[in-house]
């Protein structure tokens, strides 16, 4: 019996995998067939294609036994993650959302959906993401503050180890289960009721920080979001972003515009949104400068 056979009655909760690609042709073909290495063919498996008929994604998709979700006006991340779920016959007991270029190297899917499932407490959960050089991708994140959010915006590419970014990501605790602010969209879980229950990924992103806004929202629904160190995949990172580095980075910043002015609603909030949003758009307009450049 596979994974996707099983209940929370036979230990296992029910589950199903969802991925959105955009022109991930490349990554997508290992990513199936790894997750298929270690998990069987009859786990529910969904492939929304933001960008349809480029890079045979159908194709691929389909040849690994995968439901093929075609959106050709491309709405970004979160409505694509959405997309996926109501593609799905049921909402499983547990939904495990990926990037098309993670690897998986273990059995995740069932360890992670068990973890989930005892304790009542835990909403969301994610794995160690592992970089291509075997190094601990920091996923299990703080939320980010006025202090942390601003210093690692501006400080976060020039100075890694600045205290804000450590702090931001909570840098030196990878090695043990523990709660997080929030978890990494690259590969987190998260139980299907409570994501109903939340009205799924918020598609006012249209990317980056909705990651950031489920994992605020799992815990003001009183849920925790818990990083596993235990199970790990690995997450070669951004390779459809690289093509797209200016969309990219304006994206970025209304995204993280968005979420800060969001956790600082209020209008007592009204100065530090002020500060907040500053400090964002003079990243980006950086950020922005330093694309074009290297595309030149």
């Amino acid at each position: 019996m596979t994974v996707a056979e099983h209940s929370r009655d036979s230990g296992t909760p029910s589950t199903a995998v969802i991925t959105v690609s955009y022109g991930s042709g490349e990554v997508l073909a290992p990513f199936l067939a790894s997750l298929r290495e270690f998990h069987g063919t009859v786990l529910p498996v969904v492939v929304v294609d933001n960008n349809p008929d480029h890079e045979n994604v159908r194709e691929i998709a389909e040849s690994f036994g995968a439901r093929y979700v075609p959106l050709p006006d491309n709405p970004g991340y979160g409505a694509g993650m959405n997309a996926g779920v109501q593609a799905l016959d049921r909402t499983p007991d547990a939904l495990l959302f990926c990037n098309p270029d993670v690897l998986f190297i273990e059995e995740t899917v069932g360890t992670l959906a068990r973890a989930l499932w005892a304790e009542p407490t835990i909403g969301s959960i994610g794995p160690r993401l592992l970089d291509p050089d075997g190094t601990t991708y920091p996923s299990a994140r703080n939320l980010p503050s006025l202090g942390t959010g601003v210093g690692h915006a501006l400080l976060g590419r020039i100075w890694k180890r600045n205290p804000w970014t450590r702090a931001y990501q909570n840098a030196a605790a990878y090695d043990a289960p523990r709660a997080a602010g929030s978890l990494s969209g690259a590969a987190v879980m998260v139980r299907g009721d409570l994501f109903r229950r939340l009205g799924g990924w918020d598609e006012a992103y249209f990317m980056h920080f909705e990651d950031i806004d489920l994992g605020f929202r799992v815990g003001l629904a009183g849920f925790e979001n818990r990083y596993e160190p235990g199970v790990a995949v690995v997450h070669s990172g951004a390779h459809s972003t690289r093509k797209h580095a200016v969309v990219v980075e304006r994206a970025m910043t209304d995204s993280a515009v968005r979420f800060m002015s969001k956790r600082y609603s209020g209008r007592w909030n009204a100065p530090v949104r002020w500060a907040i949003t500053g400090a964002l758009r003079v990243r980006g307009a950086l950020r922005v400068r330093s694309a074009r450049r290297a595309g030149a």
